[in-house]
């Protein structure tokens, strides 16, 4: 039988030492005095331990049931009997020394209790200097302390051996010491940290890419607890981008279940986790609930006190798991609120324009040049349903790029005219609106129209219409113009930018409008358009596959409808990688494309050169191809500083075929419909997110031809995220596929969008994988506002704060 460890006398002294210095609060250790005693006697500490005496003193309900007098009694009692004394009774009082009147003195005034709202300074042994650290991590209170809440966890109870280690995407953790360590420096700009650890069973190479400054915190000897991703490259292991924290090297002992949290540049987990034990003790019973009480007592949901304890310092994996699910609870309970609150506001008013395509229906699918798909007709359904209903629509359509959202939101908008309504789109860029204008001048029969209006009269709608372009660089006498003709009602369909909001236009008669890549305005901007009328119907569109999660939060206000299908004749686009050493092969194909008569667009990270970044630019890369490998072919330039009369010629000669490469910066990512472009090289691949990879993507396969996507890397090994993201894109064209891979990517934190700002956080422990929570959440959300429609109640006062940052949020988003 093995024999228990021996416990330091000194260390454990320091621990009293601490507890007492704090005011007995029961915050010198994580979990408190009680879980602590605990522990020891489960390692076998306690034997022939003079502690042990003590602990049998104490009430069944613990230290944390004593009195704050009884508290120091004991402690003192304590601190007695391991300093060689023996330990008085927990409850007993000093007893007098006989013959000697011990002087009275006045007792200190008791300090005043802490609340959520309280400084961080207030807590014993944080400095003005640390509570500066915990500002840079949002926490400002006590009350912040409590609620910064760990990323994960390290359990310490099933740690691997290194020679046990396999490729996985989920944590591992070793505990290992430090061979070497030392900055490295691959090829143009990129440097990290390379270290080899060693835990005895085999020795495993460790890289922090981007991290050069971690060479410097380390040296030989140093023993670490590192946790994070085991990959092969080059048929070897290797821990990548791990987080590591240094341990002691005498008497290292470890928590069953140790929180990893949030940090920053001067502030080491050590110290993180004593200031949060001692704030989530000091306050997490005066933490108020969101979730009102009545809803707690029918539904049996736990308080959000014992929540908080346990996230903070579970014994198991499991119990971690509850406590944070009941804390997302609260969370998503006030995002849907909010979203409720939010819709009912809208559609207040139940006089919304009863729009209908009727006995035009059939016409206008007949007359366009192609069937429309299954989705289509599905969302299109969709949206005749919600503009015949007496309130106004909210409705969200999202399709993968080339699934067909326009020709459905065209179909609206001319059910609008019918009806004798204005209708409006508002897209983000001139580019895409102008995009938008000539596709549905197609659709009118207008051909390829440049003009910034024009009149169109197809055979099946029975009259004429009239379709206007808006934008920012109309010349004042065009503005003029427009602004007439929209105020007294000879524009049927306005098409523009964000110059659609400005004050001084104004739709008399608006009965739709139309938001396009909604994800680049604000939700005041979709209102300020949808102000433009007397309660019109609102319809937003997106080609950026939204998560089910995020579009019952972000964009719980609308239903949703989904384009799951392409058109019939599109090809899969085939996506390749190329590293530098590979171009030359990727250009000769590219000329055999641009031989057989198809076009190509070229893509780059910046519009000029830079001398911080190692990618080429738009220019110099525009430079590069006409007079190196694509010398003899007709390459044009296009981005974002060119005015609107040179990218409107430029995109002219390219869509007619007059020019054969477009060489462009992000400015093309939507909006451009070519069909004869069969090729997309994408420049510096590595600098660009999945959706937007994917966004660029979709410029390419608009028609019958099969269509290639080239991925041009500027280093053979672009770092492990990078190679995640360009590898998925070779391997899946399905948009929502990749959103989920962009998803488990990049995390919670980045995914959230207008929902967190910086660290400072409104969401902080809920998942977009947590949808059974967000449904459960709204389900709630629609009994509570049933109830108290406005949450005005007293009993609902914690949940309508909770709501306000939301609605405030969405009230300042443009």
């Amino acid at each position: 039988m093995t024999a228990p460890r021996t416990l330091d006398p000194a260390r454990l002294r320091r621990v009293f030492e601490l507890e007492r210095q704090g005011g007995c609060r029961n915050t010198a250790v994580i979990g408190g005095l009680d879980r602590f005693l605990v522990q020891l006697a489960e390692d076998g500490h306690l034997r022939n331990s003079p502690l042990a005496a003590a602990a049998r003193q104490l009430p069944p309900g613990g230290y944390r049931s004593l009195s704050p007098d009884e508290r120091e009694r004991w402690v003192d009692a304590v601190l007695a009997a391991l300093a060689g004394g023996a330990p008085r009774p927990a409850s007993a009082a000093p007893k007098a020394v006989p013959g000697r009147q011990r002087a009275a003195r006045p007792a200190d005034p008791p300090p005043p209790p802490l609340g959520p709202a309280c400084p961080l300074t207030d807590l014993p042994g944080v400095s003005r200097a640390i509570a500066a650290r915990f500002e840079k991590l949002g926490v400002t209170t006590v009350g912040d302390a409590a609620f910064l809440f760990p990323r994960r966890f390290n359990d310490y109870t099933n740690l691997r051996r290194i020679a046990d280690l396999e490729p996985s995407s989920t944590l591992q953790t070793i505990v290992a010491d430090v061979l070497e360590a030392a900055e490295f420096k691959a090829r143009g700009r990129l440097r990290g940290t390379r270290a080899l650890v060693s835990d005895g069973s085999a020795a495993l190479p460790v890289i922090w890419w981007n991290a050069p400054y971690v060479a410097r915190a380390l040296k030989t000897g140093d023993r670490l607890v590192l946790a994070g991703r085991v990959r092969s490259y080059r048929g070897r292991l290797q821990l990548e981008n791990p987080e590591f924290e240094k341990l002691e090297r005498a008497g290292d002992s470890f928590a069953r279940l140790e929180p990893v949290y949030p940090a920053t540049a001067g502030l080491g987990q050590k110290t993180i986790r004593t200031v949060v034990a001692r704030a989530v003790e000091a306050v997490a019973d005066a933490v108020v609930d969101p979730v009102p009480g009545w809803l707690r007592e029918q539904e049996r949901i736990p308080g959000i006190a014992a929540a908080i304890r346990t996230y903070h310092a579970p014994a198991k994996p499991d119990d971690a798991e509850r406590a944070r699910r009941r804390l997302a609870l609260g969370e998503f309970l006030a995002i849907q609120c909010a979203v409720l609150l939010r819709r009912a506001e809208w559609q207040r008013n139940v006089d919304a324009p009863c729009i209908d395509l009727g006995a035009l229906r059939q016409p206008f699918i007949e007359s366009l040049p192609f069937p429309l798909t299954r989705a289509q007709l599905r969302a299109l359904a969709d949206i005749e349903r919600d503009l015949r209903g007496p309130n106004a629509m909210l409705r969200l359509l999202q399709g993968d790029v080339g699934s067909g959202k326009t020709v459905v939101a065209f179909a609206a908008m001319l059910a609008a005219v019918a009806a004798g309504y204005q209708a409006a789109l508002m897209a983000p860029t001139e580019i895409l609106a102008e995009q938008h204008y000539r596709s549905l001048a197609r659709l009118l029969g207008g051909g390829e129209l440049s003009a910034l209006d024009g009149v169109f009269s197809p055979s099946w709608l029975g009259r004429s219409l009239r379709v206007l372009l808006v934008t920012g660089s109309l010349t004042p006498a065009q503005r003029a113009q427009v602004r007439g003709d929209a105020i007294h009602g000879g524009a049927d369909i306005v098409i523009g930018t964000h110059a659609l909001i400005e004050d001084d236009l104004q739709f008399p008669r608006l009965g739709l409008a139309i938001v396009d890549e909604q994800h680049r305005f604000g939700v005041m901007q979709r209102a300020r358009l949808r102000q433009k009328g007397r309660n019109p119907h609102l319809l937003v569109m997106t080609a950026t596959p939204i998560p089910r999660t995020l579009a019952l939060t972000v964009y719980g206000d609308l239903e949703v409808s989904t384009l799951d299908e392409l058109p019939p004749g599109r090809q899969p686009i085939r996506t390749r990688w190329y590293r530098p050493d590979e171009r030359p092969d990727a250009y000769r194909f590219l000329r055999k494309r641009l031989d057989a008569g198809e076009q190509a667009y070229i893509i780059c990270p910046l519009v000029e050169e830079s001398e911080s970044l190692d990618v080429r630019s738009a220019e110099e890369e525009y430079e590069y191809l006409r007079t190196g490998p694509l010398a003899g072919y007709a390459v044009e330039l296009l981005h974002g500083r060119m005015s609107a009369r040179q990218k409107d010629d430029v995109m002219t000669r390219f869509a007619r075929n007059e020019a054969q490469v477009l060489v462009s910066t992000s400015v093309i990512e939507v909006g451009i419909d070519v069909p004869n472009a069969t090729v997309i090289v994408i420049e510096g691949a590595e600098r660009f997110g999945l959706s937007q990879l994917h966004q660029f993507r979709g410029r390419v396969g608009r028609g019958a031809k099969q269509s290639y996507c080239l991925l041009f890397s500027s280093e053979e090994d672009p770092g492990p995220d990078a190679r995640e993201r360009l590898n998925a894109m070779c391997e899946t064209t399905d948009g929502f596929a990749l959103a989920e891979v962009d998803l488990r990517m990049r995390g919670e934190g980045e995914t959230w969008g207008r929902l967190q700002s910086g660290t400072n956080t409104m969401l902080r422990v809920a998942r977009l994988t947590d949808r059974d929570i967000l449904l459960r959440a709204r389900e709630l959300a629609a009994r509570i506002l049933e109830r108290d429609p406005r949450l005005e109640l007293p009993e609902h006062a914690a949940l309508a704060a909770a709501v306000r940052p939301f609605l405030d949020r969405a009230a300042e988003a443009n």
